[in-house]
């Protein structure tokens, strides 16, 4: 640094060693904005007590004068991006835009099928497939389908029936998985021989996972997955969620018609699952045994539900409005 800028008629006198750490200074408060060129001139006044707040002004004037910018970039370090961001950048892979065909088939799933779902099927992140929906004005959640109760009802099948469904494969839920607390009630119950093991493990993995899907609950229990099957199928295990979307029972409708006995549906419902869903009129329409007849009567509760069959007497012995009213004549 010239000897002039160190002995200057307007500054004070000072050792010309100190004007390099002292320019040092400035030029780094001058790089990080106003709020940093007062804490800079702030260290300075510490540094050199018979400089005043002027003499920092000037030097800074000074430095930023043609003549010095030379001084001025060899003062100043190179500019380079923290450490973070230079990790950040290294390890996130470039994004892969999308194409007019993942659009639509995400918005062709979107409603029917799970968020990682989707990703898997389109070899993205969980993340991608919902900043993108967003992005496109949809929504991740599944909202169209239909509950166990809703599909009992539509089908006129019982509960067991509709858990042979699930559990052979033939009617997808939105999480086939395995619940943990199922898996512990089976192995405590003796249902079976199981390997004295296997409730040691479970225990000691239910705190990682709440379900299991049905190849890994097998392997814990040490038996098949057909086995594992049947126990949903009896109720032995339960699914994680049995919900059913609409996508999965149109599926089912057209693969499955054969399972779906039209007879017991009330003709306009029927109609409607054929032209709506595809079920195959042929395929579907039996002949009633004699014990099944009694499903083609519907009665009306008190309460105001319709329930068809004998199970209607069932829920007459569980009827809330029933058991309320005797009460509310008495009082």
């Amino acid at each position: 640094m010239p000897a002039a800028l160190a002995s200057g008629t307007s500054q004070p006198k000072i050792h010309p060693r100190f004007l390099p750490a002292i320019d040092r200074v400035l030029i780094t408060g001058l790089r990080l904005g106003p709020a940093g060129k007062h804490l800079a001139i702030n260290r300075v006044l510490q540094l050199v007590p018979e400089w005043k707040r002027g003499d920092c002004w000037r030097r800074i004037r000074q430095l930023r004068r043609p003549s010095n910018a030379t001084a001025l970039q060899v003062c100043s370090p190179p500019s380079s991006p923290p450490p973070c961001e230079t990790a950040s950048r290294s390890s996130r892979p470039a994004s892969r835009p999308w194409t007019a065909d993942e659009d639509a088939r995400l918005l062709d799933w979107a409603g029917y099928e799970p968020v990682n779902k989707i990703a898997q099927r389109l070899n993205r992140s969980v993340r991608a497939v919902r900043f993108r929906l967003g992005a496109l004005g949809m929504s991740a959640k599944v909202s169209d389908g239909w509950s166990q109760r809703a599909l009992r009802k539509l089908l006129r099948v019982s509960p067991a029936r509709l858990r042979y469904f699930i559990g052979s494969g033939m009617l997808r839920v939105r999480d086939p998985r395995v619940t943990t607390s199922s898996l512990l009630r089976l192995c405590s119950g003796n249902v079976v021989s199981f390997d004295h093991s296997a409730t040691d493990r479970i225990t000691a993995l239910m705190a990682k996972h709440d379900a299991y899907p049905w190849e890994r609950a097998a392997d814990l229990l040490g038996i098949t997955v057909a086995q594992v099957q049947t126990f949903i199928c009896r109720g032995k295990l339960k699914v994680l969620d049995p919900f059913v979307t609409d996508r999965s029972f149109e599926e089912f409708c057209r693969k499955h018609s054969d399972q779906i006995n039209l007879t017991l549906i009330d003709p306009a419902t029927a109609k409607w699952l054929i032209n709506e869903y595809g079920v195959s009129e042929s395929g579907s329409v039996r002949e009633l045994s004699r014990a099944q007849k009694h499903a083609l009567v519907v009665r009306t509760c008190r309460c105001g539900r319709k329930v068809a069959g004998n199970i209607f007497f069932k829920h007459l012995r569980h009827c809330r409005v029933l058991k309320q009213r005797p009460i509310a004549a008495a009082a």
